[in-house]
């Protein structure tokens, strides 16, 4: 060799590479690694760390074959089995990138990896840039976020399926068995309570008159409810007796059906009347008819005063309505009698003297018509021109004296002689 061709070699091997490349590998054991490559080709063996160190391990013919003819070979551990590839440096593609040549058993294949962006196949997942050069921030920040394969991926996914069908499976065995048990407990209590009022009819038969007990809407007190005054007082001792005075109570539905008219008339509602004749479902008797607020607040101060009922409606008689009625039944009894307007509606005013018959039809007249529409807006008077001896003698004797009982006599003084 002369001294010409030692200046050659020498200089070939003296030239510095043009470009300087950094490979970072982003799977396996060298997660996040950086390898500074001159420009050039390179072999990248992928196997398992312990076959690389295996002296006795076979090389396959494709491997052979491209580590005879590349420059550099480089190891890179991977448990799972990779294919070889040749990364081609030594040149870049007009549209960008570099070569990549792929090589399994399952054939070959080429790719191109770009310049400061993730290559992937498979598992494998490699970046490269220039060595001045900054990595992407997803290149960057991969390492905190490590690739895996899609089998392990839709491993990971099936796993997250099954666990949240198992919790979804769990949350609803839970809720079920609650609305069990809630059901259950309600279904217990519900025939608990039932069992208490047929208890309580069956005490309370022997009353006076009929009673009735109805539950409250409430699901926890018991009403029993009398029309007259002696029902009520015996029912009152009869649950004292039983020491179910904290949750049955006795109402006496003649007095509360007036304290309820009392305190809604008051409150500025049209009321007349409530009607007790069937206590479940009871009837009040308004003189006009309610505006839709002033209905619904009515409503809600019924349910607050009547605890028991199940339902409630409304009739309408208007006060030109109830005085004709008043008037028809004074007429019908030839009572006379004066109209006087009041703040409210209107008085009728009774000044006679009247028989005792009479006396008593008029007074059963206005004793019903107070029970059907109250005293709110009609309002009987009667100031009679009394004559105490009118209708209590049996015997008128001709001498004038008039015989009251047996053992008195009465002997006017204009007749004694």
């Amino acid at each position: 060799m002369n001294s010409d061709q030692i200046k050659n070699v020498s200089a070939d091997y003296s030239e510095e590479p043009a470009q300087i490349y950094c490979l970072k590998v982003l799977f396996g054991p060298m997660l996040g690694c950086e390898l500074h490559l001159p420009e050039g080709d390179y072999f990248l063996i992928i196997e398992p760390g312990l076959a690389l160190q295996d002296k006795t391990n076979n090389i396959t013919s494709e491997q052979q074959h491209a580590a005879h003819y590349t420059l550099n070979t480089l190891y890179i551990p991977c448990d799972k089995p990779s294919p070889n590839i040749i990364l081609r440096l030594s040149n870049s593609l007009e549209e960008g990138g570099f070569r990549l040549e792929l090589q399994d058993s399952a054939g070959f294949s080429t790719d191109i990896i770009e310049e400061n962006k993730i290559f992937s196949h498979e598992h494998i997942h490699l970046a490269l840039k220039r060595h001045d050069a900054d990595w992407e921030e997803a290149i960057t920040h991969f390492n905190l976020l490590p690739a895996k394969s899609k089998a392990e991926h839709e491993d990971n996914l099936q796993h997250r399926i099954k666990k949240r069908k198992e919790l979804i499976f769990l949350i609803a065995f839970l809720l079920l068995a609650v609305l069990f048990i809630g059901t259950g407990i309600l279904w217990y209590k519900k025939t608990e309570y039932n069992q208490q009022v047929l208890t309580l009819t069956e005490v309370l038969s022997g009353a006076p008159a009929p009673l009735q007990v109805v539950k409250g809407r409430d699901g926890k007190k018991i009403y029993v409810l009398a029309h007259n005054l002696p029902e009520m007082e015996w029912s009152t001792q009869a649950i004292r007796k039983m020491n179910e005075s904290h949750r049955v109570i006795p109402i006496w539905l003649r007095q509360h059906g007036q304290d309820t008219i009392r305190r809604l008339f008051q409150a500025g509602y049209p009321v007349l009347q409530l009607d007790f004749n069937s206590p479940s479902h009871p009837v009040i008797s308004l003189y006009r008819d309610p505006l839709p607020v002033e209905e619904k607040k009515l409503k809600s101060a019924l349910l607050e005063y009547l605890p028991f009922y199940d339902d409630i409606s409304i009739t309408i008689k208007t006060k030109s309505q109830l005085l004709a009625e008043a008037r028809q039944g004074l007429d019908r009894l030839h009572v006379p009698y004066r109209k006087i307007d009041t703040a409210n509606g209107y008085a009728l005013v009774v000044k006679d003297a009247l028989s005792d018959s009479v006396l008593f039809a008029l007074r059963d007249f206005i004793v019903e018509f107070n029970r059907k529409w109250g005293s709110n807006v009609i309002n009987f008077s009667i100031n009679l021109d009394e004559n105490w001896l009118q209708n209590k003698s049996y015997v008128d004797s001709p001498d004038g004296y008039l015989f009251l009982n047996p053992r008195h006599w009465y002997f006017p003084l204009n007749k004694v002689r």
